[in-house]
């Protein structure tokens, strides 16, 4: 278990066709004032209101017990869970959970527990903005500093608001999970307690919001056709993508979106009924390449993810601001789903191994669904460009990287170039769309 390393930056102040985004919450959003930042989708009725001093004495003693119980190796914990940015642990939780489970993996659980997260943290912030609270520490000086503070108000735990979020979200898509789920939660709870930062009151509170979030997520989960099965058939045309796609992957183009009209808003136009020249630039490649690191590297790592953790580190982001970049960056890969598979199942387009039997590909096994317009190049367009967005100082590398997906799957052999420009348009459409609804 390592400590996450903080990673100084400058102060986070560019502008991309006239936005500015992410800023600190009691500053002002970007061009969007702390009154507007509003949630995606759910909001409580309920207000919060802090305790007495009296009562927050009370509970001092009971921070101060837990700190003068701890040993070196919970230390280690408290920077553990509270390191970085909320959402950090829990999603890694979430992907390990989704890696164990054997099961189907329902493809909404990602971006709904970002959103639910964000959601969690506008209404905390709701009421901090109303409600100005010391911490822990500086009420008594037996109580030790553990963990950076914000300098903001103490007055309902924001790490708690994810954390109860997250809990309750992974446990619907993942309900044997619930002992290993517990135990993170539990550890949470008393790492948060020891960090010297909030009282016991703040942290049930923080909890109780991120849990009634999460209960209207999961409403919302259950109508999103997510966990729908296929019961169609496959073209019987020679022209045509031939296979058997497996129950699940043709109902992504049904799948409810997040923020697009209808899955086919920005469904591209029809591809080439003759496929001879891009057939031919991909012969000329593999007579001149034995392999393309590009090609292993996009399809076995998951660049996306990690660079999304990357920027908001390196911009220093506080946890309203993460919860924001990762809604919007999930959102975007979502609908960019949704957009690409329903000009997948629309169109049927042949892959080059069935275009061309004797055709190689580099990455031997190609995805066992129609090629037109290409996903991984479709998703890429649409997170670059709200990466783009979400830090505009670093544009020339998202859509830098964009590209090189969209190349590493021509060099792969599993996709024809035309499939990987148009998926690449496809998704920058999503991606501004994606920004409108953020934003406006």
């Amino acid at each position: 278990m390592t400590p996450s390393t903080k990673i100084p930056t400058t102060l986070f102040l560019s502008v991309f066709c006239t936005i500015v985004m992410l800023i600190a919450p009691l500053g002002g959003f970007g061009q969007l004032k702390p009154s507007t930042f509003s949630a995606f989708k759910f909001e409580l009725k309920e207000r919060f209101s802090p305790v007495n001093e009296t009562l927050l004495r009370d509970e001092i003693s009971e921070i101060i017990a837990v700190q003068q119980e701890m040993e070196e190796e919970d230390i280690w914990s408290v920077r553990y869970w509270n390191g970085s940015y909320p959402s950090y642990r829990w999603h890694q939780l979430l992907m390990q959970v989704s890696r164990n489970d054997k099961g189907y993996k329902n493809g909404g659980r990602v971006a709904i527990m970002h959103l639910t997260i964000y959601d969690a943290l506008v209404e905390v912030w709701k009421h901090k903005k109303v409600h100005f609270q010391k911490a822990a520490y500086q009420y008594d000086s037996k109580i030790k500093k553990l963990v950076q503070d914000l300098d903001s108000s103490t007055f309902i735990c924001e790490w708690s608001a994810a954390a109860g979020a997250a809990h309750r979200i992974i446990g619907y898509y993942f309900p044997k999970q619930k002992e290993l789920l517990d135990s993170s939660l539990i550890a949470f709870k008393s790492t948060r307690l020891a960090t010297g930062l909030q009282f016991p009151s703040d942290i049930e509170k923080g909890l109780e919001i991120g849990q009634k979030i999460a209960d209207k997520y999961i409403e919302y989960a259950k109508g999103d056709r997510t966990n729908l099965r296929w019961e169609g058939s496959v073209p019987k045309v020679d022209s045509l993508w031939s296979g058997n796609p497996g129950p699940w992957d043709p109902m992504k183009r049904q799948w409810k979106p997040l923020t697009l009209v209808q899955s086919n808003q920005f469904r591209p136009g029809p591809p080439p009924e003759d496929w001879s020249s891009d057939i031919e630039e991909l012969r000329q490649f593999n007579a001149e390449h034995q392999t393309s690191e590009i090609a292993w590297r996009w399809k076995s790592e998951p660049i996306w993810d990690r660079l999304i953790e990357r920027k908001i580190l390196e911009y220093d982001l506080n946890p309203l601001e993460a919860a924001f970049a990762n809604a919007v960056f999930h959102t975007a890969r979502f609908d960019g789903i949704i957009a690409a598979w329903d000009g997948k199942y629309h169109y049927w387009g042949i892959r080059p191994f069935q275009y061309d039997p004797s055709f190689q590909p580099i990455l031997i096994d190609t995805p066992n669904f129609p090629g037109y317009p290409a996903g991984h190049t479709t998703v890429a367009g649409s997170i670059a460009k709200v990466l783009s967005f979400l830090f505009p100082k670093d544009e020339p590398l998202f859509y830098e990287l964009a590209k090189e997906c969209s190349e590493s799957r021509f060099e792969g052999g599993v996709h024809f170039r035309t499939d990987n420009e148009v998926g690449l348009e496809v998704g920058y459409k999503v991606g501004q769309w994606v920004i409108k609804c953020f934003t406006e």
